[in-house]
């Protein structure tokens, strides 16, 4: 078969999937705002993309949580375990606290989820969701490639999914978290030095709000750009240390946020989040309950071993598109408490895939375990079919192999030509 015929294949089979993938996600979109708007409260969707009472309250508890320049001996509102954010958050919101002219009222009433209702913060929260929401559908246009429709429906598909709908319903700071990924993805490689080190700069910040993202630097350490890699671990010890200074107590703060951090992973050990454990609590925690101290302690052992092994494939793998996949995969699953929205991580790993032009099998998975992830449904078929964690074991399986394969395949090529050079 002539190479032209085959590169006209592969770019056909490129475009079917994109398709499948928009239409699969934006017919997801069309179900789930038909069922919002003609049965309401009672629709299936309720419960999946609203959360409670609580709106945009990751948005709102983290203000009050800061307004008095001491947010990690705050207690006037929960327990020292939900006040386990990097500084650098709080320091945000505390200029947005400003805002509210009678903060004492909160305090009296001790609940900071009604702040919403605050015209001044509701239009502080939509200011800044829409820039971030911009922000993400140029990102993502730029990430994606091919024509000029399938980029703009892909981002559009993927900003009214539910990972980005969720996060906005929570007012979590993960989504501009993905936005500073998204650029940094876009520009670590950009011709445009400005740009470039931009990005570096932009990976820096999303580590210093969510830590996990700070893997993606290891893109720069495989590619052996030692002194790129070391300006970015610099930017992100200036932006994760240097606001400590900003509270009370100054240095002192990084063992409160530490002790913190503690209480919220003890506090959160039953969460049904998006990891191996959380994959356990959600179908098997009623059958091991009395055993679930041994059980979690096994899941985080595997976890540390599949971890290990795709972060060995990713330094060795040729594919860009598994490199970032298996990166993606262990910012969701090491972490002992990663929550729904903590699935948005997986959005760069699943657009890179669409962006080959030659699909493989397990490709092909992986696309379907992401449309998954994001389109999780209500109801009986949300709980046992089309929800996050099924999407995610379906790639994390597929990763899983094909990082053994990787590492397979390329240990047995260096002894192959070990053995060469032997008998040469």
């Amino acid at each position: 078969m002539k190479p032209r015929l085959i590169l006209q294949m592969n770019i056909d089979t490129k475009k079917r999937y994109e398709y499948c993938f928009i239409i699969c996600v934006l017919s997801y979109v069309l179900f789930s705002l038909l069922d919002l708007l003609i049965i309401g409260k009672d629709a299936i969707q309720w419960s999946v993309l609203w959360n409670g009472n609580d709106f945009i309250a990751d948005f709102t508890n983290v203000i009050g949580y800061s307004s008095e320049r001491d947010p990690y001996n705050h207690t006037l509102v929960y327990g020292l375990g939900e006040k386990a954010y990097p500084p650098l958050q709080y320091v945000v919101s505390f200029f947005v606290s400003k805002t509210i002219f009678n903060k004492q009222h909160y305090y009296d009433i001790r609940n900071y989820t009604s702040m919403y209702t605050d015209t001044k913060i509701a239009m502080m929260y939509l200011i800044i969701t829409i820039v971030t929401i911009v922000c993400m559908y140029e990102c993502i246009r730029k990430f994606k490639n091919g024509t000029d429709s399938t980029k703009a429906l892909t981002a559009i598909a993927i900003i009214f999914s539910f990972p980005v709908v969720y996060t906005v319903e929570r007012g979590n700071s993960i989504l501009a978290v993905f936005v500073f990924m998204l650029f940094y993805l876009c520009f670590y490689n950009s011709n445009n030095k400005f740009f470039r080190e931009l990005s570096y700069i932009s990976l820096s910040l999303a580590a210093a709000i969510k830590l996990s993202p700070a893997i993606l630097g290891l893109l720069l350490i495989i590619e052996k750009r030692w002194k790129d890699a070391a300006r970015t671990i610099l930017y992100g010890i200036l932006f994760f240390f240097l606001p400590f200074l900003f509270f009370k107590g100054g240095f002192n703060n990084i063992s409160l946020f530490l002790r913190n951090l503690s209480l919220q992973l003890e506090g959160y050990k039953y969460d049904a989040g998006c990891t191996i454990r959380g994959y356990i609590i959600k179908y098997l925690l009623h059958h091991f309950i009395d055993h679930f101290d041994i059980l979690s302690t096994i899941c985080a052992i595997i976890t540390i071993i599949i971890c290990t092994v795709m972060l060995i494939a990713a330094f060795i793998t040729p594919r860009n598109s598994d490199r970032l996949l298996y990166l993606c995969l262990i910012m969701i699953i090491l972490p002992s408490h990663s929550a729904a929205y903590c699935i948005i991580y997986i959005i760069p790993a699943l657009i890179a895939f669409l962006n080959e032009n030659g699909k493989r099998l397990l490709d092909k998975y992986i696309i379907f375990g992401g449309c998954l992830c994001l389109c999780e449904l209500g109801g009986r078929i949300g709980i046992y079919l089309i929800n996050i964690h099924n999407g995610l074991l379906i790639i994390l399986i597929c990763s899983i192999v094909k990082s053994i394969e990787t590492i397979t395949v390329t240990f047995s090529r260096k002894h192959s030509k070990k053995a060469a050079n032997m008998i040469y």
